[in-house]
């Protein structure tokens, strides 16, 4: 995979579009994941006009399963959770992610008649955890859900800010409003 202490970032969905989000970053040969969202399109000519649902393509990642430290959900939008149900049985491993969004998830799952991840872990917006190799700072930020997360990761040598969906709203309608001075003092 090149350099062994090199920092790697493979997006596998969602780079440069909206919707299926599935980012991935490596170290050491572990990787973390971030986002794991479906699309929904309407195919032409569709006598149903049901919308299809499109997903990244995992075999990449699924085929290195035993090498994922985690799953990371920064909100709880389709196009970052909606996967999950379909795809957690390939990468099987711990999913972490807020409450709020911990919830949507556990619903859509049932919903759709998936596996709901095991372990789900739920961390508290603005909290830090060592996930393999992988330093995760959660960084409240705006946007139109609850605790949606920018990520700060770091590896040895290397700091990646992750802002997936965001907005910096002074008057949110949900949630605490945005303020600089939560980011000051991180090395952002």
């Amino acid at each position: 995979m090149g350099q062994p202490d090199g920092t790697w970032f493979l997006p596998l969905g969602g780079t440069g579009e909206i919707g299926m989000n599935l980012n991935l970053y490596g170290h050491r040969d572990r990787w973390l994941l971030v986002d794991c969202g479906i699309t929904f399109e309407h195919p032409p000519g569709s006598a149903s006009g049901r919308p299809s649902i499109e997903m990244a393509d995992p075999a990449f990642i699924a085929s290195r399963r035993q090498q994922i430290d985690g799953l990371i959900l920064t909100h709880a939008h389709e196009d970052h959770l909606g996967a999950v149900p379909y795809l957690w049985q390939q990468l099987d491993c711990p999913v972490y992610t807020t409450p709020f969004t911990a919830s949507v998830l556990r619903r859509k799952t049932g919903w759709r008649g998936g596996v709901t991840p095991s372990p789900l872990i739920e961390v508290d917006p603005d909290s830090q955890h060592q996930i393999g190799v992988f330093a995760v700072q959660w960084l409240p930020i705006t946007h139109s859900t609850p605790e949606t997360s920018a990520l700060l990761i770091q590896t040895p040598g290397c700091r990646i800010l992750h802002t997936a969906d965001w907005k910096t709203d002074s008057r949110p309608v949900v949630g605490r409003a945005w303020q600089v001075s939560d980011w000051r003092g991180r090395g952002i």
